[in-house]
């Protein structure tokens, strides 16, 4: 269990720099709170990768933005740029907040496929 306030002293690791200038600017919940849902929402996006690319994917190398519908903008920038060769994309990236706490889901997909 993460306390917000843990979370917000960790938002430099867990954020790239990008997403830290922008908190709180489009979804209407608190920084800490934000922080958190893209926590969520990058762990989302990792584990449904990794069935494809099966490797380790840092807190940095993702940029993920929620939006006030729901749904997320993603931009992956892995390090080993190991994503591109197979043509991993992100189909969807949604998330909820259901009683103080967010539920955050994810698909990813291969370029071509359906």
């Amino acid at each position: 269990f993460l306390s917000v306030s843990s979370v917000i002293e960790s938002n430099s690791v867990l954020l790239v720099p990008f997403n830290v200038l922008n908190l709180s600017q489009a979804v209407g919940i608190s920084k800490g709170e934000e922080v958190m849902l893209r926590f969520s929402l990058k762990e989302s996006v990792y584990k449904a990768m990794h069935p494809i690319l099966c490797e380790y994917v840092g807190f940095q190398e993702a940029e993920i933005t929620p939006l006030p519908n729901g749904t997320a903008y993603v931009v992956l920038n892995l390090v080993s740029q190991s994503h591109i060769r197979p043509g991993i994309v992100v189909r969807t990236a949604s998330w909820r907040q259901i009683n103080g706490f967010f539920l955050t889901s994810s698909s990813v997909g291969l370029l071509g496929s359906d």
